[in-house]
């Protein structure tokens, strides 16, 4: 079962950029406008995932910390979606996401 939540936490993760992918590039007025906010995105998140989450990373941090700040950014992704793109997307994106960390947090402490 653990290897299928991990799994799932992977899709979820590209699921997030693609989603900020979509929503940036609904915003603003102008393909060059939109190309770049599209592209920043998730580069941003992709950036703070890698210093702070990612499993390989030097300057992970610890749970609780970690799932916060992962919540934190499914959070800011879900509403993003839900004011660009549609209340379901933000919606079905964050529901998951945080329940799929939340249950690899609570397993870590084990």
């Amino acid at each position: 079962m653990t290897g299928l939540l991990y799994a799932a936490a992977f899709l979820l993760e590209l699921t997030m950029l693609t989603v900020l992918a979509l929503s940036g590039a609904a915003v603003g007025d102008g393909l060059v406008v939109r190309a770049a906010v599209g592209i920043a995105l998730p580069v941003a998140a992709a950036a703070v995932w890698a210093v702070w989450m990612a499993p390989t990373s030097t300057h992970r941090l610890a749970n609780p910390g970690r799932l916060v700040a992962q919540v934190g950014l499914f959070a800011v992704t879900g509403l993003l979606a839900s004011a660009v793109l549609a209340p379901w997307v933000g919606v079905a994106f964050f529901v998951p996401a945080t329940l799929v960390f939340g249950e690899l947090a609570r397993r870590e402490k084990r």
